[in-house]
């Protein structure tokens, strides 16, 4: 349960200028922020210590600003809002992300300032009126709508593929069992895409290195997704072909199969120690091939460096499981 707090002074300036009461960490432990450290925020941004002046004095700013600081519009005429009297004339000056920038004037309507016709994009705003400071304004128009093609006119399926399980499968969807959906949503549902979750490299273990939007790196894929029994030199080491038919690493896999959760260190380490086999017997009999070294000269460093941190992030992990990198 979090803990409740009085509305003192410091707690109402720390929730005006953004300071977070509490937060949960990865691990479900709750962290509270402190009153020193709402404190020593509030300072380092400039905010005066007496607190109920700070607060009162942002409040009367907000109140009486002469136009918003950000102004999100449509497509179309756009018009400002603007706390000035009805009659003033207004002068702005508009620089957009792109092109020159304009100056030009407009009186102001029923608080309102009627703006040209102006194209979508991002534009910034110098709003001045008789006997007030010039104000700035960030101006964002953007479509009533997201772009959609007139022949794009289809329905498909959204899935994770880590979630997907199957009789064959070892506790994670693989891309055997991605060809397997895309053969049944065409056929039996006539679907015309797959919405897949990110498939980008993660350390696969947790509690939170399992998220397909923390990669470790954005240029490879996760191994959990390889359908490991379809590589050929899995199928030709003698090593990794024992070891599948060990009745021991059937019940694992089959147990991987039936958990109610994606167990990924498992998954991972089962994946692992089968490609390292498989790995092997490529090294004993097709260290030339000509695919392989392509692929190696191709992508260079970036490989290079990318192999180097995966070893050297599963050596120091091992030595400690507090160290995550």
């Amino acid at each position: 349960m979090i803990p409740s707090s009085s509305p003192s002074p410091l707690d109402r300036a720390a929730e005006l200028w953004g300071i977070e009461p509490h937060y949960w960490d990865i691990f479900g432990r709750l962290h509270v922020t402190s009153d020193d450290t709402k404190r020593a925020i509030l300072t380092g941004r400039g905010v005066d210590p007496d607190f109920e002046r700070a607060i009162e004095e942002r409040l009367r700013g907000e109140r009486q600003r002469l136009v918003p600081p950000c102004l999100v519009l449509g497509a179309g005429p756009a018009e400002l809002p603007i706390n000035a009297p009805d009659g003033l004339l207004a002068t702005i000056d508009l620089r957009p992300e792109s092109g020159e920038p304009a100056r030009f004037e407009a009186p102001v309507r029923g608080g309102r300032l009627r703006l040209p016709d102006l194209d979508l994009g991002y534009y910034d705003l110098t709003v001045s009126v008789p006997d007030r400071a010039p104000e700035a304004a960030r101006l964002i128009l953007t479509p009533d709508r997201a772009y959609l093609p007139e022949d794009l006119r289809c329905a498909g399926i959204a899935i994770s593929l880590y979630g997907v399980r199957s009789a064959r499968n070892w506790g994670c969807g693989d891309f055997r069992d991605l060809r397997s959906l895309i053969d049944w949503a065409v056929e039996e549902t006539g679907a015309g895409f797959i919405a897949l979750n990110p498939l980008h490299a993660i350390h696969n273990r947790r509690p939170y290195n399992t998220s397909p939007y923390l990669p470790l790196s954005v240029f490879y894929q996760n191994l959990l997704y390889l359908d490991v029994e379809a590589i050929e030199d899995f199928e030709d080491s003698a090593h990794a072909q024992r070891l599948w038919a060990l009745p021991s690493t059937q019940a694992a896999l089959a147990a991987l199969r039936q958990s109610e959760f994606v167990e990924y260190e498992s998954v991972r380490a089962w994946k692992l120690r089968f490609l390292k086999l498989a790995f092997l017997t490529f090294l004993r009999e097709g260290r030339h091939n000509p695919e392989f070294c392509a692929f190696v000269e191709q992508e260079g460093d970036l490989l290079e460096r990318f192999a180097t941190y995966c070893a050297l992030d599963e050596y120091l992990h091992q030595s400690n499981p507090e160290i995550w990198i």
